[in-house]
């Protein structure tokens, strides 16, 4: 009886005693649902106008569209490219960190005649869409912003957004 007695008393101990550490997990694979697209729409100035989508496998997708004032992007139309794999996990990491499946769906200000964006993310089979029009008067987290700006440079749009500089005309 007298070994049962301590069996049950260590038995007892254990369960009294604060949960182990947690390992350090493992980070999750890649994720092959992954998608971020950027929409920046039409200002009453020469704001560029297009979409860009990066997919899980770095494949770029570019859409230039006029603008209401010139100059509008460079390329117009559809183009596409690729980026490498570390780009996109670097986006992945920002738009995680940003928090951004917490933000509201809409942070849209009572202005006009402003640039609006569109960021639509998908990680891990789930997809959320957030407007942003000036989303920074109304209290849109600053993360929104960066990520703005990240999914433009993972996808290296500058190319396609910013007019070439002009030629010197030759000196006669």
């Amino acid at each position: 009886m007298r070994p049962f007695a301590l069996f049950a008393i260590g038995l007892g101990l254990t369960a009294c005693s604060p949960p182990a550490a947690p390992t350090a997990a493992a980070a999750p694979g890649p994720d092959a649902t992954f998608r971020a697209k950027l929409e920046r729409g039409m200002c009453l100035g020469p704001c560029p106008v297009y979409a860009v989508e990066i997919d899980a496998a770095g494949l770029v997708t570019f859409t230039g569209q006029h603008s209401n004032a010139e100059p509008s992007a460079p390329c117009q139309g559809r183009r596409q490219w690729r980026i490498s794999p570390e780009a996109v996990a670097r986006l992945e990491a920002t738009i995680d960190q940003g928090r951004f499946f917490s933000f509201k769906d809409d942070y849209s200000a009572s202005v006009t005649d402003m640039p609006g964006m569109t960021v639509t993310i998908t990680r891990r089979g789930v997809t959320k869409r957030v407007i942003d029009y000036m989303g920074q008067m109304v209290g849109m987290p600053p993360a929104m912003i960066q990520i703005e700006d990240a999914i433009d440079i993972a996808a290296n749009t500058k190319a396609c957004v910013v007019a070439p500089a002009p030629q010197p005309s030759p000196a006669y």
